[in-house]
């Protein structure tokens, strides 16, 4: 998996985890950004690796600024992610891609089979053949 924005190491678990909008409410965009510094000051505090990440719905109508997060187990992730408040958070794994429930893990959701790819930026190279 090398060349991917971040590193995935063996088995590791990439955590996606996000403070916006707790409890499912609509809260202001100060209100948001201000929990999201608090989630990223704790993540930061127990040294753990991580990376902007942007989490939304199938039809991009919704989405929220997330961290992901290399070095948690799911319980971790999930006492994070109630801590602030959410319903859930994601578990991007090689083989997996999870929907952790953070209150009752007999809520937990898999979906698994996942691709990622670096897109290349399409070669403007023109050729021209020799002046005879």
């Amino acid at each position: 998996m090398s060349g991917l924005p971040y590193p995935l190491h063996s088995a590791e678990t990439i955590h996606i985890v996000t403070a916006f909008n707790p409890g499912g409410r609509n809260v202001t965009a100060r209100a948001n950004l201000r929990a999201q510094h608090e989630l990223l000051r704790s993540v930061s505090v127990r040294g753990l690796q991580w990376w902007p990440a942007v989490g939304g719905d199938l039809d991009d109508s919704h989405a929220e600024i997330s961290a992901a997060v290399v070095g948690m187990d799911d319980a971790q992730a999930r006492a994070l992610g109630r801590r602030f408040g959410q319903d859930a958070v994601f578990a991007w794994s090689p083989s997996s891609w999870r929907l952790l429930a953070c209150a009752d893990a007999a809520h937990d959701s898999v979906i698994a089979g996942w691709h990622a790819a670096i897109l290349e930026p399409t070669s403007h190279r023109f050729s021209r053949s020799p002046a005879t």
